[in-house]
């Protein structure tokens, strides 16, 4: 799953990255990277995002098991 919409937008004046989904602008670089350099930012944050979304998951199901007085290793 890709927060960032990878629809790459020649006609902006810098660099800009939109929410996959609703499209708003998530933030704005003043530099002009090109298609290639965008890419590879565009696929480093999303590998930050989706490791981020894991490790949450991993904290909040074992946050439940406590609640729910499961053991870890069941």
């Amino acid at each position: 799953m890709s927060i960032i919409s990878r629809r790459f937008d020649k006609k902006e004046t810098g660099t800009v990255f939109r929410h996959a989904e609703s499209g708003k602008i998530l933030y704005r670089l003043d530099a002009r990277l090109e298609r290639d350099d965008w890419e590879m930012l565009q696929a480093m944050i999303t590998l930050v995002y989706n490791a981020g979304v894991a490790a949450g998951s991993k904290q909040r199901a074992a946050e439940i098991r406590e609640a729910l007085g499961i053991s870890g290793g069941q």
